[in-house]
C-alpha cells in the first residue's frame, strides 16, 4: 500500500477552502485502482473515496466522480455539538453514545457542513448526520450488518482439528498482529428484545502464550470461557486479510478488533465496544453453537470490511419504487462471495446446520436465483441473487475463483450507495471487458461470464415481479413504530400482472402474513398502467429514508394472516384487457409504540379470472367433470369444451348400449 497526501487549493467563494487528498493505490490483474479521500481544512469529506482505474500500460480506463461544490460552505458552525445531539435524541429516543464529529457532507453534489454521530438504536450502530447550521436530523446509514454462522479450516464438519501458523504476531502474548487483534468480550448488554442494543461494557485477551509462545487451547464450545475461539477467528481473519493485502493491495489501515465468545446468534461487522472504530464480532447462539468455530462466517464479516473500503457505505435508499434495499443487498451478496472464493462451495457455513436455526448452512447458494423475483425486501434474502450468480462463475472451470476475485474487486471499487442491480451486474462485464481487451482472458471466459450474468436478470432487473409468471413472490417489512405520514413503510419490489382478452378479474392472494402478532398491518396500494409512485422523504429527526405512495388508484388494508382481494372494474377504475396492473406493498402501523421496530412478511400470488358470464355447470350432469368460475382464462375454454365432449360421447355410448 502506497499512501501520500496532495495539497490543492479547492475552486471554491472562500480563498481560505483547501482541498487535501489522501490516496490508496490497489492493483488487479486487469491494473491499478485509485482511491482518493478528502478534507476540507483537515475536515473530512463524508464520501465513498473518488476511485480513478487504469490499466496495465498507465492509460485511464474510469474517471472519478468530482468533489462536492464547496462554493460558499461556511467551515464555522453555526450549532453547537451539544445542540445536534439534543436533535438526534429527540428524534431516536436515545443519547449519541460519544462526542460529534464535524465532517463536510456531499448532497446533490454540494458540500454541507454537518456533525456526525454515532447512535446505538433498533438492534445496532447507526452514523446519524445533523446539519450544522439548521441543527436538521437530515441522514442516517447502519454502519453495522450482520450474519450468523462459525469456524476450523473450514469448519467443525468438515475438518479435524489442525496445526497452523498464527502470521503476524506484533505481541509477544496476546493475538495482536498486524491485521487483527482477538479479545473475548467478558461484559455485554444486549437486550433480548429483536432489536434491541447491543454493546460490549468489558472486553479482555483471555489466550495467551505459553512459555514456547504458541497459543494451543481444547474446544470448549458454548461456552463464555473459550479461549480456543480468539485464535480461531485470528487465523481466518489474518488469511483473508493476506489474501486481500497479496492479490490487490487492498488494506483497511489498521488492525482490526475481534470480539469473541458472548451469548447472540449472530456475528456482525460494526462498532461493538462504543470505540468508533468498527471491528468484527462472533457470537453464541442460543443452541450453544459458536459462530466463530466456521471460516464462512468469518470470511463474510471481513467480507463488508472490504466493501466498505472499496465502495463505502452500501445500505438503503428510496426511490419512486418505494424502499431500496439494493445496496444492502449487494453488500450482503459479495460478502458472501469473499467467503465462496476462500471456501469454493456453494453453502454458506454449513457447520450451522448442527444449530436448530438452520437445515444445510445459512445460506444455500445451490440454486439459481433470478432478478426480479427472488427479491425480497430483506438485506440477505435479496443478496442470494447475486451469491447465486457468483457461485456459478466461481463453479465454472473457464472462470473459477481466483478470476472471479479479481472481477469482483474491480467491479465494488466502482460502486456507491446508489448502484443498483443493472449497474452490478454490468460492473462484471466492464472489469472481463477490460481484461478481454487487454489479452488477459480469452473470448471464450469473455462469454461465460457475460452469459452467467444475462442469465441472473440483473442487468434489466427494475424490482417489479411478474406474478403473471412468478407463481409467488415474498417481501419482508419494516415497522417503525411511527404514525402519520410515517406510519406506512412501503417494501421496495412491487409486482404487476399484465390483463389479457376476456379477463375481467385478477385475485391477489394474501398468505402467511406475520404482521397480526407484531402490531402490523397491510397496505396493497393498486395502480393500472404504471408502477405505484413514490415520493421520497427522510424520517423528521432519524434521518432514515422514506417513501410515501402518492400516485395510485386504489388501497387495500389487510389486517389477518391470509386474505384474497378482487381486483376489477368495480374496485380499481381503469381496470380493463389490455392493461397492466401494478402494485406496491407496505407495512401499516397499528399498535407499536415510537421506534418500536418489527418486521413482518407476507407471500403474494395471483390468479385471472372470468367471473362475469361463467357457466356453473353441475358434476352431475358433467359424469363427474366441472367447470369452476376461479380458474385460469387460458384453461378454461380448453377443460369446458373436453367436458362437453366427454358428456357427448357418455351419453351416446349410454345409448346405444341400452
Amino acid at each position: 500500500m502506497t499512501l501520500f497526501w496532495t495539497f490543492l487549493t479547492a475552486i471554491a467563494a472562500a480563498d481560505s477552502h483547501v482541498l487535501q487528498v489522501e490516496t490508496q493505490r490497489m492493483f488487479w490483474a486487469g491494473g491499478e485502482i485509485v482511491h482518493a479521500k478528502g478534507f476540507v481544512n483537515g475536515i473530512p469529506i463524508d464520501a465513498p473515496a473518488l476511485v480513478s482505474t487504469y490499466d496495465l500500460s498507465g492509460r485511464t480506463v474510469g474517471h472519478p466522480r468530482p468533489w462536492p461544490d464547496l462554493e460558499g460552505l461556511n467551515l464555522v458552525p453555526a450549532i453547537s455539538e451539544e445542540k445536534a445531539a439534543e436533535a438526534i435524541a429527540l428524534g431516536w429516543g436515545v443519547q449519541p453514545s460519544r462526542r460529534g464529529t464535524l465532517v463536510v457532507f456531499p448532497d446533490e453534489g454540494r458540500a454541507r457542513l454537518a456533525w456526525r454521530f454515532s447512535v446505538s438504536a433498533m438492534g445496532g450502530r447507526w452514523s446519524v448526520w445533523v446539519d450544522a447550521s439548521t441543527a436538521e436530523v437530515f441522514d442516517a446509514e447502519a454502519s453495522s450488518w450482520s450474519a450468523s454462522a462459525k469456524v476450523y479450516d473450514p469448519n467443525p464438519l468438515e475438518s479435524d482439528l489442525k496445526t497452523v501458523t498464527l502470521s503476524g504476531l506484533t505481541d509477544p502474548v496476546n493475538l495482536k498482529g498486524k491485521f487483527a487483534f482477538a479479545t473475548t468480550c467478558v461484559d455485554w448488554f444486549i437486550d433480548p428484545k429483536p432489536f434491541g442494543e447491543r454493546v460490549c461494557l468489558e472486553w479482555s485477551a483471555e489466550s495467551k502464550s505459553t512459555v514456547l509462545g504458541d497459543h494451543f487451547y481444547s474446544p470448549a464450545e458454548g461456552e463464555a470461557n473459550d479461549p480456543f475461539t480468539e485464535a480461531q477467528v485470528y487465523f481466518h481473519v489474518d488469511k483473508i486479510s493476506r489474501w486481500a493485502a497479496t492479490e490487490f493491495g487492498l488494506r483497511l489501515g489498521y488492525p482490526i478488533q475481534i470480539f469473541t465468545n458472548f451469548p447472540m446468534t449472530n456475528a456482525f461487522f460494526g462498532d461493538f465496544d462504543d470505540d468508533g472504530t468498527r471491528d468484527l464480532s462472533f457470537g453464541i447462539s442460543d443452541d450453544g453453537f459458536n459462530l466463530g468455530y466456521d471460516s464462512d462466517v468469518v470470511y463474510h464479516e471481513f467480507g463488508h470490511a472490504l466493501v466498505r473500503r472499496l465502495a463505502g457505505s452500501m445500505w438503503m435508499q428510496a426511490d419512486s419504487l418505494g424502499l431500496d434495499w439494493t445496496p444492502g443487498a449487494l453488500n450482503e451478496g459479495v460478502a458472501d462471495t469473499f467467503a465462496m472464493i476462500l471456501n469454493p462451495d456453494p453453502l454458506l457455513a454449513e457447520s450451522m446446520s448442527r444449530s436448530s436455526h438452520w437445515e444445510k448452512g445459512i445460506r444455500d447458494f445451490s440454486e439459481a436465483k433470478m432478478c426480479p423475483d427472488d427479491l425480497q425486501s430483506q438485506v440477505h434474502r435479496s443478496g442470494t441473487v447475486w451469491g447465486a450468480t457468483t457461485w456459478r462463475m466461481i463453479d465454472d472451470e473457464r472462470i473459477g475463483p481466483q478470476l472471479m476475485g479479481q472481477l469482483l474487486v474491480a467491479a465494488v471499487a466502482s460502486w456507491s450507495n446508489s448502484t443498483d442491480w443493472p449497474d452490478a451486474g454490468a460492473s462484471i462485464i466492464a472489469a472481463a471487458s477490460q481484461l478481454a481487451d487487454q489479452a488477459i482472458i480469452d473470448s471464450e471466459t469473455m462469454l461465460a461470464v457475460s452469459t452467467h450474468i444475462e442469465a441472473s436478470g440483473m442487468l434489466d432487473c427494475e424490482r417489479i415481479v411478474d406474478l403473471s409468471i412468478s407463481p409467488a413472490m415474498t417481501l419482508s417489512l419494516l415497522n417503525y413504530g411511527l404514525h402519520g405520514e410515517y406510519e406506512r413503510v412501503p417494501a421496495g419490489v412491487q409486482f404487476r400482472y399484465p390483463i389479457g382478452n376476456g379477463v375481467d378479474h385478477v385475485r391477489l392472494k394474501v398468505s402467511n402474513f406475520s404482521g397480526p402478532e407484531n402490531g402490523t398491518g397491510l397496505a396493497v396500494y393498486i395502480r393500472v398502467g404504471q408502477p405505484v409512485a413514490h415520493d421520497t422523504t427522510r424520517v423528521e429527526g432519524l434521518g432514515l429514508h422514506h417513501a410515501i405512495p402518492v400516485e395510485y388508484d386504489a388501497v387495500f388494508e389487510i389486517d389477518t394472516t391470509t386474505a384474497e382481494l378482487e381486483i376489477s372494474a368495480q374496485s380499481v377504475p381503469g381496470f380493463q384487457p389490455g392493461v397492466e396492473v401494478y402494485g406496491s406493498v407496505g407495512s401499516i402501523n397499528r399498535s407499536r409504540a415510537p421506534m418500536d421496530v418489527a418486521y413482518s412478511s407476507v407471500v403474494l400470488s395471483a390468479d385471472a379470472l372470468l367471473l362475469s358470464g361463467a357457466i356453473p355447470l353441475g358434476t352431475e350432469d358433467l359424469g363427474g367433470c366441472s367447470v369452476a368460475p376461479m380458474r385460469r382464462m387460458a384453461w378454461f375454454g380448453r377443460l369446458f369444451w373436453v367436458c362437453l365432449l366427454t358428456v357427448a360421447l357418455y351419453r351416446r355410448r349410454s345409448t346405444g348400449m341400452t
